[in-house]
């Protein structure tokens, strides 16, 4: 049902519900919708969700909690298993289920949010969308966008992974590439104020809700656990989160567990606190606090790890479980074993952790995944009876950067590799240029004394006409 008002959680003003509000006038915080009848409506919904979820509903399993008028059109997002780690929780001796987003149909939890936001703004009668994101969320936005036989102009930041962009290519919709997110941001916001096109972004009101469905799904699972583990990029599904748990603690009077985010850290120092970090996140076109400090600040601990124990703990997740997922969306799983070790989370407390993000086919994640995972000497085995012409995932976007660039130095296709999302070290850059050399595939052009200047080869070139088929 349409909500009567949106108010702001962090300065607690109330506003009218209007679709193109995506965050507060006034401090710039995510926003909360406000239902009528909440208590009544809850309470018949959460009985007969499962049944409708039946139907393939997906989350329109919940659609009168939903921020529309109607029954929008699911591509089976939702209603995700709930799974008992038992060999892993033997291990830190806690007791674990998780939630696998990794099954919704793009591969993450986004599919709930972009689901409900792509029927909002076909209620409203918008024909184009223009969005800003870190490219997961494009992805799932432009899927459904193809339901409504919508168009979606797409602003992304140049360092996004190129795999992303070969997916949107695919979906067909148009993709400008900018600086960073915050102009990605402030570029979709002009061009949908100029053009009047429907604005997306993660921290919509919209979207918002459409996660917290999450939350509903657990109703039967909420009073057995103590504790929520949640990734953390923008605080968005977070913040959700703690939306629905508020909703059904209020509405149904049941205790309900403890929020713990977890974020990835550039930082190798191990950072807890019981509230989120004061740091600045930009969300809708301007510097807002970090809304984990402003809507959570009492209801979450926080954990930042390290970016290399996601990759150990996907290592471990794959052997101990059988359950292969991208090593980012295991972020929340790495912080409760941290949380545990620390004493945050009790020995023997029940947890639940959002895990998410499709199983990686890129070589080079996969590699790291399985050196975190102590089998160096598999890894030899495996790359010493490859064929000597092997080329790696990481060797092939060298080639495409040579054969555009025609000359470079190490340290210049160092920058590129990181612009493109590719986690390596310049010592590593070197390795694959000298190893491409042996191949034949890159040669040296010259030295300036200190650096050496790489051109591909002729038969480089021909390894790329090939790959690519042209």
């Amino acid at each position: 049902m349409t909500p009567k008002y949106l108010v702001c959680p962090s300065c607690k003003t109330l506003y009218e519900f209007v679709a193109s509000i995506k965050s507060c006038p006034r401090c710039s915080a995510p926003l909360f919708t406000i239902y009528e009848d909440l208590e009544q409506v809850l309470k018949k919904v959460i009985v007969n969700a499962r049944e409708r979820a039946i139907q393939g509903l997906g989350v329109w399993s919940f659609g009168e909690l939903l921020p529309t008028k109607f029954i929008g059109k699911s591509l089976g997002e939702g209603w995700t298993p709930t799974v008992r780690l038992e060999k892993f929780a033997n291990v830190l001796g806690v007791d674990i289920l998780i939630k696998n987003e990794s099954r919704n149909p793009s591969g993450t939890f986004i599919d709930r949010g972009t689901s409900i936001d792509v029927q909002v703004a076909y209620e409203n009668s918008f024909s184009k969308i223009v969005s800003a994101s870190l490219g997961d969320y494009a992805i799932s936005l432009s899927v459904y966008a193809k339901r409504y036989e919508m168009s979606v102009t797409h602003y992304i930041p140049r360092f996004v992974e190129p795999w992303k962009l070969y997916m949107l290519t695919l979906l067909g919709d148009t993709i400008v590439e900018v600086e960073d997110y915050p102009s990605a941001v402030r570029k979709a916001s002009r061009m949908s104020a100029k053009n009047q096109h429907y604005l997306s972004i993660p921290c919509s009101p919209t979207v918002i809700d459409g996660y917290r469905t999450i939350v509903f799904e657990l109703i039967q699972t909420l009073q057995k656990i103590d504790w929520i583990a949640v990734p953390v990029g923008d605080g968005v599904l977070a913040t959700a989160i703690f939306k629905g748990l508020n909703e059904i603690k209020d509405v149904l009077d049941i205790d309900t567990p403890r929020i713990l985010t977890v974020k990835l850290s550039e930082n190798s120092e191990k950072t807890l606190q019981k509230s989120a970090e004061p740091t600045l996140t930009e969300l809708s076109g301007g510097i807002v606090r970090n809304i984990l400090t402003t809507i959570l600040r009492d209801s979450a601990s926080h954990i930042s790890i390290e970016r290399s124990e996601v990759f150990t703990i996907a290592a471990q997740l794959a052997e101990l479980e059988g359950i292969i997922v991208d090593p980012v969306g295991v972020a929340s799983l790495a912080g409760v074993k941290m949380a545990t070790e620390l004493g945050i989370v009790g020995r023997g407390e029940k947890t639940l952790v959002i895990i998410s993000g499709s199983p990686s086919k890129d070589s080079y994640v996969l590699y790291k995944i399985i050196e975190h995972g102590g089998k160096e000497k598999l890894l030899q085995r495996i790359t010493e009876g490859r064929d000597a012409t092997y080329i790696s995932n990481t060797q092939k976007e060298i080639l495409k950067i040579l054969y555009e660039a025609r000359q470079c130095y190490a340290y210049r296709i160092w920058k590129k590799l990181k612009n493109l999302g590719y986690n390596i070290t310049l010592q590593t850059v070197h390795h694959h240029l000298k190893n491409l050399v042996e191949k034949g595939y890159v040669r040296i052009l010259g030295s300036d004394g200190k650096r050496l200047l790489y051109t591909i080869s002729e038969l480089g070139e021909e390894y790329l006409d090939k790959e690519l088929g042209t």
